[in-house]
């Protein structure tokens, strides 16, 4: 047994597979052979009897339709082409006939009798038959037709004893098909089973001499590819191409165990040498970034602030009060955009900064764009996040009312609605088709837009773009409360 088993592992895959292969196939084709013969022995069996029955009852058909074909030729008005019907009734019943004929050698003694008579029957009836068509008066026809009718009835008793013959000889003949049938069964059944175990054999064969030794080999490789190079080496059990592979498999670990630890004692004489040099360029970055930290708090947003408040008193002095005004509301947006670090602030903050920038924006664009504010005043003291609403209507100016030449209009309308509180921003721009925003289009998509929707998203609302070309473009935005879920 373990010289048949070193030999089986000295053989390539390939006749491995052959051999399995073959013995699987070879019993299969037995299973498959067996059946095919007993399925063409039943379906023989079965047509020789079907046949007999098919020659009696064709027979008993075409003898019952040449009859009715005599009852309409013998009437007192006949049909035009009666005569022909009958003749032809007639032919079709000789042919089956000689199909019925008698055969000493193989019909049985019941069987062939009846036949004889059938025959001899028929030859009387053919003649009395003959006498019949030679009369052309339809009243001479009555004592032939009575003798035909007579005769006729003997004939259908002799053929339906016949036919009674063969179902009672048939049934014998299924019973015996059906016992042989029952006893090839259990032979396939047999047969199935052994040459299921063969198979299950075969593919256990399969399994161990193949399958496994490729499965180890895999596994290895990934403990390989994970970084573990101290498994222990692969069982090698032949000479085959699995065999080889393993040896092969085997010599490359130990030599990537080598190289691997020749390069950790190599890492670690370098890395005291790479810590010295990674702590002197933490110092030198920290060092960098107090410099920059000491001249970022030398800009002090303030200067900006007390510039413009310089410049407003100078405007007061000259009696410029519009000046005064525009320079005043430019101070507060910066200073409200610049100097708070908050990053969440009322509702009613980002309306009064909307105020002042249109306030701006309507001295350049005079009457050709308006901005209509209708705000509820229970919702200013919502918290949003900041800078949310003025780049909007930033993007309103310059991408949908710019190039208007009057009429242009931005609403802002804000309530609480069925989603929670909403901040609408529509316009009567000229409007884009949302389906064709693109991330590199700079016209229909800006960085403002990105960020408010970055920023609602992770305060739990969201901001949503209605626009139609020609019709212009509304933006939604969904503020969650503190306390909803």
């Amino acid at each position: 047994m373990n010289k048949l088993r070193q030999k089986w592992y000295t053989i390539s895959i390939r006749s491995k597979v052959i051999l399995l292969a073959g013995a699987v196939l070879a019993a299969l084709w037995t299973l498959v052979a067996m059946v095919m013969i007993q399925l063409h022995s039943f379906s023989g069996q079965s047509a020789i009897i079907m046949e007999e029955y098919m020659d009696i009852t064709g027979f008993m058909d075409a003898f019952s339709a040449e009859n009715v074909c005599l009852e309409a030729f013998v009437r007192q008005i006949q049909p035009p082409e009666a005569r022909e019907d009958y003749l032809a009734a007639i032919q079709e019943t000789d042919q089956l006939l000689r199909e019925l004929r008698p055969h000493q050698r193989t019909d049985r003694q019941g069987e062939y009798a009846l036949k004889r008579a059938i025959s001899n029957a028929m030859e009387h009836y053919r003649a009395s038959q003959s006498v019949l068509l030679s009369i052309e008066e339809t009243d001479e026809m009555i004592a032939p037709y009575l003798s035909l009718r007579s005769q006729a009835a003997y004939i259908d008793g002799y053929s339906r004893d016949l036919l009674h013959g063969r179902m009672v000889q048939g049934g014998g003949q299924w019973r015996e098909i059906t016992a042989s049938n029952s006893r090839s069964g259990q032979r396939f059944a047999l047969i199935l089973a052994l040459d299921t175990a063969l198979m299950a054999l075969a593919l256990l064969i399969f399994t161990h001499s193949i399958l496994k030794p490729l499965t180890d080999l895999g596994r290895a490789a990934d403990e390989i590819s994970r970084g573990c190079y101290d498994a222990p080496p692969l069982a090698v059990h032949g000479d085959d191409e699995i065999g080889r592979t393993a040896h092969s498999f085997n010599l490359m670990q130990t030599e990537i165990r080598k190289t691997i630890h020749a390069l950790e004692q190599q890492a670690e004489m370098e890395k005291s040498l790479l810590e010295k040099e990674v702590e002197a360029a933490r110092m030198h970055r920290r060092l960098q970034e107090r410099r920059f930290a000491q001249l970022q708090s030398q800009i002090n947003p303030h200067f900006l602030f007390n510039t413009l408040n310089t410049i407003a008193a100078l405007a007061r002095e000259e009696s410029a009060p519009l000046s005064e005004e525009l320079i005043l509301r430019l101070s507060s947006f910066f200073r409200y955009s610049l100097e708070s670090d908050e990053k969440l602030v009322p509702l009613g903050r980002e309306i009064q900064l909307l105020r002042d920038y249109m306030e701006l924006q309507e001295t350049r664009y005079g009457d050709r764009i308006t901005m209509e504010i209708h705000a509820d005043p229970s919702l200013n003291s919502v918290v949003v996040p900041k800078l949310i609403l003025q780049p909007l209507v930033e993007n309103s100016i310059l991408h949908g009312l710019r190039t208007r030449g009057g009429g242009g209009q931005i609403r802002i309308r804000t309530y609480r609605g069925r989603r929670g509180v909403t901040v609408m921003v529509s316009d009567n721009g000229c409007g884009f088709d949302p389906r064709r925003m693109r991330p590199e289009s700079g016209r229909h998509r800006s960085i403002g837009l990105d960020n408010i929707r970055e920023r609602m998203e992770l305060s739990g609302g969201r901001l949503d773009i209605f626009s139609r070309p020609g019709l212009g473009t509304a933006v939604r935005i969904t503020i969650k409360e503190e306390g909803e879920a």
